[in-house]
């Protein structure tokens, strides 16, 4: 690893790291990884903040704290959080950025659009019946 390199690998020795799929990444979706991982525990508030549309309270929930705390962490609050809310963090943001997770969204994503059709297709011909009793 370059540390001498701009982004994430220059400010911590550790590249990020999908745990379910470290194994399976290719080093140029390595490389694209570690130049989409936010550095620092402010920059990745932002990002997961941005993700969610500006929701402190959506992110709250999905690490498991209070919305006042997201925004405090956000703006740069001088205690730094806690080992548990960093690994959430850390979480959430690689579930954002790593691409092999970005993918499997996608195809778990058409998968559901092709089950809600044809579930809207087999409960059209009934609606359209008209009642039955």
């Amino acid at each position: 690893m370059n540390t001498s390199s701009p982004g994430p690998a220059r400010n911590n020795r550790k590249a990020p790291r999908c745990e379910r799929h470290d194994a399976f990444l290719h080093p140029e979706e390595q490389a694209e990884l570690v130049a989409r991982f936010p550095s620092g525990h402010q920059a990745q508030m932002a990002f997961l903040l941005a993700a969610y549309t500006r929701n402190a309270s959506v992110v709250a929930a999905l690490l498991g704290t209070r919305a006042r705390t997201v925004r405090r962490h956000c703006r740069g609050w001088s205690l730094p959080p806690g080992p548990r809310l960093r690994r959430a963090l850390r979480r959430r943001v690689l579930d954002l950025v790593c691409p092999r997770c970005l993918s499997d969204r996608a195809v778990e994503e058409a998968r559901q659009a092709k089950r809600d059709a044809r579930r809207a297709a087999r409960r059209t011909p009934r609606e359209q019946d008209g009642p039955h009793r």
